[in-house]
């Protein structure tokens, strides 16, 4: 399957978006990707390995753009949560600016990041769910909790961490929680522990 993208992608020779312009569109590429996906999801294996080019790529400039941002300073506190299978490992950081779920991968590359307030709306949102949610409809709640556009980063990075912690379920685009009734209980103790 061939995709053209590259009409609705900057020329960084004629123009250079803000932050936040590249943000949406990345998360904008991924949306679309998820609708091609829904609906063609034979394509699923092409489109997987584009998602995770898109954000491989996303981290990337995150880099360049902030090379210090990835590892705290000594002083700040970080308690470690969790270790995924050869995957992700995740952190709670404190910082200067709050506390933040952090996921690193093993490959080094600049780690997501979630503050506590938009852990805290993503797990309310995904409580309140009276079915599967698609990921599209949870990041435009989340976008409404948090009062505007958040990268869409910061709930996957909730998603991947309670898909480990296996207090939600995924199928294909769509999430739950395993048990909605302890849902906010558990995400809540995980953010804790």
């Amino acid at each position: 399957m061939a995709l053209s993208l590259s009409h609705n992608l900057p020329d960084d020779r004629t123009s250079r978006p803000s932050d936040n312009n590249e943000s949406l569109t990345f998360s904008q590429l991924r949306t679309s990707l998820i609708k091609v996906l829904r609906n063609s999801p034979e394509s699923r294996e092409p489109i997987c390995d584009a998602l995770e080019l898109i954000e491989s790529l996303q981290q990337k400039i995150e880099t360049k753009r902030h090379p210090d941002a990835g590892e705290p300073p000594p002083q700040r506190s970080t308690r470690r949560v969790t270790q995924a299978p050869a995957s992700q490992e995740y952190l709670i950081q404190k910082t200067e600016e709050g506390e933040f779920l952090t996921e690193r991968r093993p490959s080094g590359s600049q780690p997501f990041r979630c503050p506590k307030d938009a852990y805290d709306a993503a797990a309310r949102i995904l409580s309140k769910a009276t079915q599967p949610l698609h990921f599209e409809e949870l990041h435009e709640q989340f976008n409404t909790a948090m009062g505007d556009r958040q990268p869409d980063y910061r709930l996957r990075v909730c998603l991947r961490f309670w898909l480990h912690h296996k207090i939600i379920e995924r199928s294909r685009t769509r999430y739950r929680p395993t048990d909605p009734a302890t849902f906010l209980t558990h995400a809540g103790a995980l953010w804790a522990s």
